[in-house]
């Protein structure tokens, strides 16, 4: 626990360093540029206690077992299927593994390179829009983010990319996001989700295919029996195929806490709307990735494994929170700001003794 709370204490203060040494820029969506020098130290910390952990996430075992398995193939076109009667799934990731085979087999390698180039995307991200940046990357380890990523490690890192390749969605770039998707998609194959998902959220908050997206996930949690059979048939040639049984017998839900922190800052973008418009236009874009999130938290209340989708969409929270400290008077916003600060710490506080297994942690030189 204390190695977690020295990190949280380092990300903050230096991201708040780097906010405090940095300048304006009317370029960027924040209209400022922390010190790039100074956000290295906040990165450093992140990749730092997330590469050099030891046994520590539920799936820790599953991917240093995916590593082993990947350095048995013979070369790196058997995995992409060419001259072979079968390849890879997500053949990204495992090529990416045989490569690290080919310079360690010791799994520690790939936990410290995927932490790194997860978290290297995330930093980029927040570091042009989010603001006050010191918020945002303290928001990051507050809303769980953080230490959920010690598992689902292949999806976090098609998340972050995709979370940095958000430019291409507020620009309307269709054709780079797409690229970006298809790599994603190669690291996990989920990441395809964010291709309808680029036409859904290309418009105004609240619209109204936004309201029939939610009367639709609404729809399926109500009636989940229904939605269940009918997903079932389109899982059951996928691969995860083998998901079928667990999903029939499974009755293990998202916790109710998790929802209500999905959905405030919905209420308050929705309470706030043309405040945040007048700050930023493309927030409504931002706000529609968040509430997706939410509803697939919704979904998740039936069945635990669909807000593994949330991944995609929970990092844009970190984007929308810290502009609600921006729209009131100064004495509110900084009530605000220390209420967040507050509120997210308790909340991480809490999860971490039952969530995700980050406890006890423990590094590779303690194996």
């Amino acid at each position: 626990m204390s190695v977690y709370m020295l990190n949280m204490g380092i990300v903050f203060i230096w991201s708040w360093f780097a906010k405090m040494y940095g300048r304006e820029d009317h370029r960027l969506p924040t209209g400022y540029r922390p010190n790039a020098i100074l956000t290295v130290v906040p990165l450093a910390s992140l990749i730092i206690v997330a590469g050099l952990r030891y046994k520590v996430g539920t799936d820790y075992h599953t991917y240093m077992l995916l590593y082993e398995l990947a350095g048995k193939y013979n070369n790196i076109w058997e995995i992409f299927g060419f001259g072979t009667d079968k390849s890879s799934t997500d053949p990204g990731f495992t090529a990416l593994l045989w490569i690290l085979n080919q310079i360690s087999a010791d799994p520690a390698l790939m936990f410290a390179v995927v932490a790194a180039i997860t978290y290297i995307y995330i930093v980029k991200t927040l570091y042009v829009y989010g603001r006050p940046f010191e918020l945002s990357m303290f928001l990051f380890i507050g809303m769980f983010h953080y230490y959920a990523s010690f598992n689902g490690i292949r999806q976090y890192m098609a998340a972050a990319i995709l979370f940095w390749a958000v430019r291409y969605l507020i620009d309307g770039k269709l054709v780079r996001y797409m690229i970006v998707v298809l790599i994603c998609s190669l690291f996990h194959s989920s990441a395809l989700i964010m291709i309808p998902v680029y036409f859904i959220v290309r418009r105004k908050a609240w619209s109204p295919v936004l309201w029939c997206l939610m009367l639709l996930f609404l729809a399926g949690t109500f009636l989940y029996q229904k939605f269940l059979s009918v997903f079932l048939v389109v899982l059951e040639n996928s691969q995860y195929g083998h998901y079928e049984e667990w999903l029939m017998k499974n009755t293990n839900g998202m916790n109710a806490i998790k929802i209500i922190v999905l959905l405030l800052p919905l209420v308050l973008a929705f309470c706030f709307r043309e405040q945040l418009r007048k700050r930023w236009p493309e927030v409504d874009y931002i706000v529609n990735l968040c509430l997706i999130g939410f509803l697939f938290g919704i979904l998740a209340t039936k069945d635990v494994i669909f807000a593994r989708f949330n991944i995609y969409f929970g990092l844009y929270q970190l984007i929308l929170v810290p502009y609600f400290v921006r729209i009131f008077e100064p004495k509110s916003n900084a009530l605000l700001y220390v209420l967040i600060l507050i509120c997210y710490f308790l909340y991480s506080f809490m999860l971490m003794p039952f969530d995700s297994s980050v406890l006890p942690y423990r590094t590779i030189f303690e194996r």
